[in-house]
């Protein structure tokens, strides 16, 4: 949804690309975590899927966390500028923190493994 309502302003660009590299890795999480039948799949198998779907989830994350990035320095520019924020900025914001929301209600897990993992 926040894609749609993202403004179509330059400076926003490099923002608009990590949300939608952000959506692309969650349909390729989804995508990935329905491609075996978890009953009846080796657990060599599922140990390699949910290895591939921590990985996707973190960097869905991390590219949100880039967007959030970005957004923050374009916020502080229109600032220095004194110049108001586009219209329907409230609503983008919200549904960017619905998106935040979202992503650490349900991979918390994939989320923190991969960053245990990294330490």
């Amino acid at each position: 949804m926040a894609l749609k309502q993202f403004p179509d302003d330059p400076k926003l660009e490099k923002a608009k690309k990590h949300l939608e590299a952000a959506v692309n890795l969650s349909g390729e999480y989804h995508k990935t975590y329905w491609s075996i039948f978890w009953n009846t799949s080796t657990e060599r198998t599922k140990k390699r899927i949910r290895e591939k779907c921590n990985n996707l989830a973190f960097d869905c994350y991390s590219k949100m966390l880039d967007m959030a990035d970005e957004i923050e320095a374009y916020i502080d520019t229109k600032n220095a500028e004194k110049v108001a924020p586009p219209k329907k900025w409230r609503q983008l914001i919200f549904d960017l923190k619905l998106a935040f929301d979202w992503i650490e209600r349900e991979h918390p897990t994939e989320i923190r493994y991969k960053q245990l993992s990294l330490f």
